[in-house]
């Protein structure tokens, strides 16, 4: 077990944490949320000006999971495209970089470039 003084420590580092999860918690409005994604997840479709995607009804084929979930990737089924591509990029940059290290020579990060 760690020492007192290293769990105090750790006690004390978290506490912005806390207070930050906690200031989420009450500012998050459920409810407005619940009414702007109802319509979406009732309709079956996301769509946006270039086009639209079916939600799955039967992603985890368990009937409670299906239809708790539905409403949480109507919320931010948007947010998780744009996070990947945002995560992505990066990655695929550092990746055409290295590719070019002398280093690297016909190796297959080398050749995929």
């Amino acid at each position: 077990m760690a020492p007192v003084t290293t769990r105090v420590l750790r006690a004390i580092s978290a506490i912005p944490f806390l207070l930050l999860a906690a200031w989420s918690f009450s500012v998050m409005d459920l409810d407005k949320m619940s009414s702007h994604t109802q319509p979406i997840a009732e309709s079956g479709v996301i769509e946006w000006d270039g086009g639209k995607v079916d939600i799955i009804d039967h992603f985890y084929n368990v009937e409670v999971l299906d239809r708790i979930w539905r409403g949480g990737t109507v919320t931010f089924s948007t947010t998780t495209v744009f996070s990947f591509l945002v995560d992505l990029g990066p990655i695929h940059a550092i990746w055409v970089l290295k590719s070019y290290r002398s280093a690297s020579a016909w190796t297959p990060m080398y050749l995929y470039v």
